[in-house]
């Protein structure tokens, strides 16, 4: 039985597997410790009350031989473990066997299946139903059941009155027997299952706290997008009007005249960005029109174009495939361009953007020649903050660009609720980025490749 999480593009997380949850279950070394301390007592009383209170002559030495040795286990593992450990499968089952050997000594001196505590069996049994995996609850119970048969035969008889002989038919021994292994079944795969679906539940609500904390810091980045437009309207606006000034001062200086057009435009489009974050969703849009993905990666480059890198886009899809279409989405193509700008600002000197699609899939592959992810990040990346580089005193007086990580993160984020599968790698370790090494052999720098099924790429942008 799986869990699967379902955010609310639709996506589905598998979490966890009911199997998987119990396997991964230990039981501490303490819990062990003081449920055996805990029979050692009552044990013990139960004994000392039995042959003095109610003077039932018991064998008192061999009585508390495997008690003395439960207390001698007790103290050596907790001299020789911190009482926080969790045992392995294999030791927590190893203890719970010694319980049951244990039991069945004390049985053995007092009566064997006749003696009216032997369901203290069950006990050993439904502690390893709670916690333990299911193959090791069988071993348990096969074992409890073994022990429990051969006490039915081979026992010491029941304590009794001076001169008197307690004797109980077979027909009943049987029926004591069948019940004891009825009601270790039933207790066994009853507990068992209440606890998978106890740790499954904690496992669902543990993602259900995680997209929910995910949700939040997206919610979190609509209010920086609109603050942004907000504050950033004025300074923009002053850039614009400067960059003109200066254009009319400087009449006589011809050569800069293009630098500053180039800037007021600049700023004019950065302004005409801003106010579109800050358009309604729901609000009516000529953009979103049907384009090839060749045009769109074509508008993409030409948005994000860096002038010390080369971006070449190369398209290996058959022909036989027609090309596919989606609909112009900002946040798509924003998310989509924040990747093709990293690559060109992190690259040496080229940046390779590569298409394929077929009739069931849509593949976009960006690698740049690089020195590729940082080892100390790259199983991070896609988190929020998490950035090379990294903001000091240094970088801002010197001027260099640092930022928040938040970029990679949005895009990440954006294209997989589109639909993408996202493929990060430096090391072309993944079959994906070893094709696409034989073809460009000089790329060694970061890789990136999102895969989509071609149905949900072309329903991009149809739904804001």
């Amino acid at each position: 039985m799986s869990i699967f999480w379902r955010d609310t593009a639709g996506e589905a997380f598998h979490l966890t597997d009911i199997r998987q949850v119990s396997a991964n279950r230990h039981m501490r070394l303490h819990t062990s410790i003081m449920l055996r301390w805990l029979a050692v007592a009552g044990q013990s009383l139960a004994v000392m009350f039995v042959h003095f209170g109610l003077g039932y002559e018991l064998p008192l030495i061999w009585c508390f031989i495997p008690i003395v040795l439960s207390a001698n286990l007790n103290i050596t593992l907790s001299i020789l473990f911190p009482a926080t450990k969790r045992m392995p499968t294999l030791y927590a089952g190893l203890l719970l066997a010694y319980d049951l050997l244990q039991l069945a000594t004390i049985f053995y001196f007092t009566g064997g299946l006749q003696n009216p505590f032997v369901f203290l069996f069950l006990v050993p049994v439904c502690v390893s139903a709670t916690i333990l995996p299911r193959n090791s609850t069988i071993l348990l119970g096969i074992l409890s059941i073994g022990l429990i048969s051969i006490l039915g035969f081979i026992h010491q008889p029941l304590p009794w009155l001076s001169g008197e002989t307690f004797i109980i038919p077979n027909m009943y021994m049987i029926a004591l027997w069948a019940s004891l292994v009825l009601v270790m079944l039933f207790l066994a795969i009853y507990v068992g299952r209440i606890s998978s679906e106890s740790y499954a539940m904690l496992a669902a609500l543990s993602a259900t706290e995680i997209m929910l904390e995910r949700e939040q810091k997206l919610s979190a980045l609509d209010g920086l997008a609109a603050a942004a437009a907000h504050e950033l309207g004025t300074p923009l606006s002053t850039i614009t009007l400067v960059a003109k000034e200066l254009k009319y001062e400087l009449s006589d200086k011809p050569e800069l005249h293009d630098d500053l057009e180039l800037l007021a435009e600049q700023a004019t489009r950065c302004r005409r960005i801003l106010a579109e974050l800050q358009a309604r969703k729901n609000e009516f849009r000529d953009d979103f029109l049907d384009f090839e993905i060749t045009e769109m990666m074509d508008d993409l480059i030409s948005n994000h174009r860096m002038a010390d890198s080369d971006i070449w886009v190369n398209v290996i899809a058959d022909d036989e495939f027609s090309t596919p279409k989606l609909h112009r989405n900002p946040a798509f193509l924003y998310a989509l361009g924040n990747l093709v700008n990293n690559a060109a600002e992190f690259a040496d000197h080229k940046v390779v953007v590569e298409l394929d699609w077929s009739d069931k899939k849509v593949s976009i592959h960006i690698a740049d020649d690089g020195a590729g992810f940082s080892a100390d990040i790259v199983d991070q990346l896609g988190e929020p903050f998490i950035s090379t580089r990294v903001v000091s005193s240094e970088s801002l007086a010197s001027g260099e660009h640092h930022g928040m990580g938040l970029g990679f993160f949005i895009a990440k984020t954006v294209l997989e609720r589109s639909g993408a599968h996202m493929l990060i790698d430096d090391d072309i370790s993944q079959k994906p980025m070893g094709e696409f090494k034989h073809r460009h052999e000089n790329m060694k720098g970061a890789h990136i490749q999102l895969v989509w099924r071609r149905a949900d790429f072309e329903k991009i942008g149809q739904q804001d």
